[in-house]
């Protein structure tokens, strides 16, 4: 894929894993500057949520988040991304993620998968 960028597009959660925090009603807003990506989240059990991120050589991204849910709880996390377009021009985006704010009993990290869709024009009029 040719150099993506991020700018103003919206995306939705099209699958998680369950421990994971957002879902279908979860909007990520992006906005790009040159191979530094950003994006506010809300939806659903996020109250407020905000990315950083940034494109390697491969343009896969890479990036930090965090967000306040609607139970007041904090939670952050790192992920990589794989990027696809899909031939009217949106964008998909897969995850491998891990909280970083949270351990399990055993102490093991969580992880998990998610993959985002953009929103098309007409889904963003509703």
């Amino acid at each position: 894929m040719s150099r993506l960028s991020l700018d103003n597009r919206v995306f939705v959660p099209v699958e998680n894993t369950d421990n994971g925090v957002v879902g279908g009603t979860t909007r990520f807003h992006f906005w790009q500057e040159g191979m530094v990506f950003f994006a506010d989240y809300f939806g659903g059990d996020v109250r407020e949520g905000h990315i950083i991120g940034q494109f390697d050589e491969t343009g896969r991204g890479h990036m930090l988040y965090h967000c306040l849910t609607t139970d007041r709880d904090l939670k952050a996390g790192k992920a990589v991304a794989e990027f696809t377009k899909f031939e009217d021009g949106r964008v998909a985006m897969d995850l491998n993620w891990e909280w970083i704010s949270q351990t399990g009993q055993s102490g093991d990290t969580f992880h998990g998968q998610s993959r985002y869709e953009e929103l098309s024009e007409r889904e963003l009029m509703r």
